[in-house]
């Protein structure tokens, strides 16, 4: 590419004898000289925006799995914390259950017991306010569902499903 623009600009005197010394001991005319310069100066500062925008890129990447690293520690605490506790209220639950069987499986015939399962089995996921029976002795105010049909989780499946 050839040389074909003038550029004039204006120095102080200690700088035109500094660049007129330099061009001389690298045995080239003063405009020779100030457009290696500045073509040197050019070169350096593009090299520069190219490699700060990948620095930048670089950056961000490093953020994000710093990012991802902590997010996947805070979950899988959560997840330990939560299983023990959710562990916990099942086992509670589970002695409950079997207290309350005992004591109702020396209470009544295994006939209604069996009408007691099947109607547990049948509402199984529904809240107190859709059961019929239970429904139907719970003030007016509770008797506003809280989830509709539609929203009902199937115990069986653990997915939600309509009715």
């Amino acid at each position: 590419m050839g040389r074909d623009s003038i550029i004039q600009f204006y120095t102080t005197d200690e700088n035109e004898e500094w660049l007129s010394e330099q061009a001389k001991a690298s045995d080239q005319s003063l405009s020779e000289y100030c457009h290696e310069v500045i073509a040197d100066h050019i070169n350096r500062e593009q090299e520069r925006r190219q490699y700060g925008r990948y620095g930048v890129d670089q950056q961000i990447e490093l953020i994000l799995n710093d990012i991802r690293d902590e997010t996947t520690e805070v979950l899988s605490d959560f997840e330990s914390e939560m299983g023990t506790t959710l562990e916990r209220i099942q086992r509670l639950r589970t002695v409950y259950v079997i207290a309350i069987w005992r004591l109702v499986k020396e209470e009544y015939s295994t006939s209604k017991r069996e009408a007691a399962l099947k109607h547990g089995a049948d509402h199984v996921g529904l809240t107190p306010e859709e059961d019929p029976e239970i429904g139907s002795v719970l003030p007016a105010s509770a008797n506003q569902p809280r989830q509709s049909t539609t929203e009902q989780v199937d115990m069986n499946t653990g997915k939600e499903g309509s009715e």
